[in-house]
């Protein structure tokens, strides 16, 4: 699958998209582990505390929030499109 990573993310992930190889049946948290387990310095920016995805981060699922679906249950399909976004401000 497609992960796409933004903004202060993509130079910890040493590029926009990242290909990831998850077995038939992996959720987003199983993918947003194997991504902190390849990128650490991004894992560490994920989770708030274990097993709990920060609340200003958004991951899209072929163009869905997952907090708008089943969050970290979210079915991740193969071939799917991911986008993870960091928290962001603007003004």
């Amino acid at each position: 699958m497609h992960v796409n990573f933004y903004a202060t993310l993509r130079p910890l992930a040493g590029g926009k998209t990242v290909e990831f190889d998850l077995p038939p049946g992996a959720t987003a948290r199983d993918l947003l582990e194997a991504v902190g387990a390849r990128f650490p310095a991004i894992g560490e920016l994920l989770w708030t505390a274990p097993g709990e995805l920060g609340d200003y981060i958004k991951v899209f699922v072929n163009g869905r929030e997952i907090r708008h679906l089943q969050l970290l249950e979210t079915p991740v399909p193969p071939g799917a499109e991911v986008d993870i976004f960091p928290p962001a401000a603007g003004g």
